[in-house]
């Protein structure tokens, strides 16, 4: 992917230094421009140190023959502004051409995407102007593609307390790629998906669950959010914190869920909006009748009572509309075709990711599936084996979204 990254005159601009170093180590290609605020934080040979392709200064755009301006706008693929001050905001708000970041902002074609990143203080943020500048660019109707982030909250640089801070370097390289392609209208695709683990209590002090890290439910979003499509989230409350990168994405939304049942009503609570349905959660199957309070070592005996747990895949197949297309994860430590094919038999879905697992913590094997950022899969539909080996979650999460929506 092409990038340009404009940097404005804002404390956190040594921030996107960071910024362009990460996005030269995800293979895309980066150009800079900085304003002549920015020139007061940072140094233009620190970028071109680290990847960068070009650095540009605010007054550069007649330095040859080419009306530079033009040339970048034309080339990158998205415009990234990190950090946007209050007084680039102004200027690109009142259509200002007074230097080179300005100046590409105005020559964009209608169809580029922009993402700005505001960074000021609280007061600033909050001031009538600011907020009628950023009300102002969002009405263009030349920018289609345009998104302004909302700030975090914290310790500023002034040492106030409040919201103005930059995102984080890690939250920015993940929004890029995942903005460059938005979808509308029946294109668009409402992709459900549940990830991590469950809590099953045993009293107030002692629960059960498993070791699913929930990084495979991370990258389903991020393709889905890729290729344009919405994502709704029900996560394990312990499932990766990475999830957490993409909750300003308008696309996505995420709820965060302990038990079994609380995870089964926000999938229906979500269900009817959903075109796919993907369950690669670690769902527990058992339950324990919880104790209001902690059961004492005198009154355990040598095994403890269980019940089968709600069974959410089963309940969604059971509701689901003719629009829905299921995918449902089975988690074993026997992939063979007797165990796949039963599973398939007993809640037939779309597809079945077979996937196999061990904590390591039994029979000294090693590790599997969990915790890990690859696997051993088995894919079975109702044409039988699409696919049999080992993938990276990433990749896993590739094949199982192009599957259902291969793009254009």
């Amino acid at each position: 992917m092409r990038i340009l990254l404009g940097v404005s005159g804002s404390i956190s601009a040594y921030k996107a230094i960071d910024i362009a170093r990460e996005l030269f180590k995800k293979d895309h290609e980066v150009k800079v421009i900085l304003t002549d605020g920015a020139l007061k934080f940072v140094v233009p040979e620190v970028f071109t140190y680290l990847g960068v392709q070009n650095v540009y200064k605010s007054q550069d755009d007649f330095l040859n023959k080419n009306v530079l301006h033009i040339d970048l706008a034309r080339w990158c693929d998205v415009f990234v502004i990190a950090p946007a001050s209050a007084n680039t905001i102004s200027r690109l708000a009142q259509g200002q051409a007074s230097d080179l970041l300005s100046s590409v902002f105005l020559a964009l074609e209608p169809l580029k995407n922009v993402l700005m990143f505001p960074a000021m203080n609280s007061n600033m943020l909050a001031h009538p102007f600011t907020q009628q500048n950023v009300a102002e660019l969002k009405k263009l109707k030349t920018l289609s593609n345009f998104f302004v982030s909302p700030t975090d909250a914290g310790i500023l640089a002034c040492e106030e307390v409040g919201l103005g801070k930059l995102p984080s370097v890690n939250e920015i390289v993940e929004m890029i790629p995942t903005m460059i392609a938005p979808l509308s209208g029946a294109n668009q695709k409402t992709i459900l998906i549940t990830t991590g683990a469950t809590i099953v209590p045993l009293d107030p002090v002692r629960y059960l669950t498993n070791s699913s890290s929930g990084i495979t439910g991370f990258y389903l979003a991020e393709v889905s959010l890729k290729l344009g499509h919405k994502v709704v989230m029900v996560a394990g409350l312990n499932a990766t914190e990475k999830l957490n990168l993409f909750s300003k994405h308008p696309n996505f939304s995420m709820t965060r869920v302990s038990t079994v049942d609380e995870m089964k009503n926000a999938v229906h609570a979500n269900l009817a909006a959903a075109d796919l349905y993907i369950s690669s959660a670690a769902i527990s199957d058992i339950e324990f009748d919880t104790s209001s309070e902690k059961i004492k070592k005198d009154s355990m005996g040598d095994s403890l009572k269980i019940k089968k747990a709600t069974d959410i895949l089963k309940t969604v197949i059971e509701a689901k509309s003719s629009k829905l297309k299921i995918v449902g994860f089975a988690a074993e430590t026997d992939l063979s075709d007797v165990v796949l094919h039963s599973k398939m038999q007993s809640k037939p879905v779309d597809l079945l990711v077979g996937t196999k697992v061990h904590n390591g913590l039994t029979n000294n094997e090693k590790v599997a599936g969990f915790n890990v950022d690859y696997a051993d899969y088995r894919l079975l539909s109702s044409k039988g084996f699409t696919f049999e080996g080992h993938l990276t979650k990433k990749e896993l999460a590739h094949k199982i979204i192009i599957q259902f929506f291969q793009p254009n």
